[in-house]
């Protein structure tokens, strides 16, 4: 346990944030350099200043499984690049979301490669997934051609709990072009914001209001993140933006809640339409076959039942969801991501790493 503590002590001591390539390219190279005396078959990318690093026991594209992570975390202050240990607890920006979990794989596949054993698994990890995994996961699965069976992904279901479903997202634009003329004329112009506004109330009929009477709001919801539009008070917006985002559930799609989208958006006049990130909505049956063996591991090692939950926002699973690959999402014993109080139980990352190791030796073909 010890090694794997200073492992996450080194990675959380890197400013890997979006804006700074340098600590972004430096992580990996740590990463790669850490498990440069093992079998494994180390390959890099990059794309956008953005670096991804996939590990392998075999010369392969598609893995029976990918143990997924990302070394990227959001904005800090200072101070929380520099990890504090207090007792069992380590504190730092990426404690839990997720250097800690990524430092159970890193340690995981160092441990397996030094056994006499050639399994069929892989090692993802990307710098990217702060800010959509556009130059990460997306980018390997669909343009560098990497695939698996299934995959798992330490980044959500904390306390060990499993998320087999996880709602689909819409990111899109509506630009809204109108008609400017003086405030106190408005009949000779065309008020874009208006139009945004009457758009906007017609797409969300089809949500459902809050308070919705439902405790685990499992349903589809949209929100407006962000409009612009106008010039001054006293003048007609010839012109405006707004940002919207739908989270959808299955059997819901990305296309199918696109269709919906464009089909109230020519109700209106001058407004165009543009994606801005998409993913779909994950299920995994319960019976799959590699959900079950995880769950009863997972419950063997715990000497506790392991719950299925859901979640409303998005991981890197959406990416293999797309491509029809089942998905795991658990994680280990933290709070706090995205705050000033982030922190990881160290123990429950030696658990974590554990179930991992005891479910692919559970798995004679992996």
């Amino acid at each position: 346990m010890e090694r794997l503590k200073n492992l996450l002590i080194e990675l959380i001591k890197f400013k890997s944030v979006a804006q700074n390539p340098n600590e972004l390219k430096s992580i990996i190279d740590f990463v790669e350099n850490y498990l440069k005396d093992t079998k494994l078959i180390i390959k890099r990318f990059e794309k956008n200043s953005k670096y991804s690093l996939v590990a392998t026991f075999k010369d392969t594209k598609k893995p029976k499984i990918f143990f997924v992570g990302h070394l990227d975390v959001v904005d800090a202050k200072d101070e929380l690049f520099e990890p504090k240990v207090e007792g069992n607890i380590i504190r730092g920006r990426g404690a839990i979301d997720m250097k800690g979990p990524c430092a159970v794989l890193i340690e995981l596949f160092k441990e397996l490669s030094a056994e006499n054993k050639n399994y069929d698994i892989g090692l993802m990890l990307t710098t990217d997934e702060e800010i959509g995994s556009e130059n990460g996961v997306n980018y390997l699965l669909n343009e560098e051609g990497y695939s698996c069976d299934f995959a798992i992904i330490p980044d959500g279901g904390f306390n060990f709990n499993i998320i087999n479903r996880e709602k689909g997202v819409l990111h899109f634009r509506v630009i809204s072009e109108g008609k400017s003329a003086h405030g106190s004329r408005v009949w000779e112009g065309l008020n874009a914001i208006d139009n945004l506004i009457d758009f906007y109330n017609d797409i969300s009929l089809i949500f459902p209001s809050e308070p919705c009477g439902d405790p685990n709001h499992w349903h589809n919801t949209i929100n407006i993140g962000k409009i612009q539009g106008g010039l001054k008070v006293n003048i007609v917006p010839d012109y405006a933006i707004a940002e919207i985002d739908i989270r959808f559930t299955e059997p819901w799609t990305v296309e199918t809640m696109k269709e919906q989208v464009l089909s109230s958006i020519k109700k209106f006049p001058n407004l165009k339409f543009e994606v801005l990130s998409t993913g779909e909505a994950i299920y995994v049956p319960e019976d799959n076959e590699f959900l079950k063996l995880y769950k009863q591991t997972a419950e063997k090692i715990l000497n506790r039942k392991v719950e299925f939950i859901s979640e409303h926002g998005a991981t890197d699973g959406r990416f293999f969801a797309q491509k029809g690959i089942p998905v795991i999402i658990t994680n280990a014993i933290g709070y706090g991501l995205h705050t000033d109080e982030e922190w990881v139980d160290l123990e429950s990352l030696y658990t974590l790493k554990e179930i991992f190791k005891s479910f692919l030796n559970e798995r004679a073909d992996i």
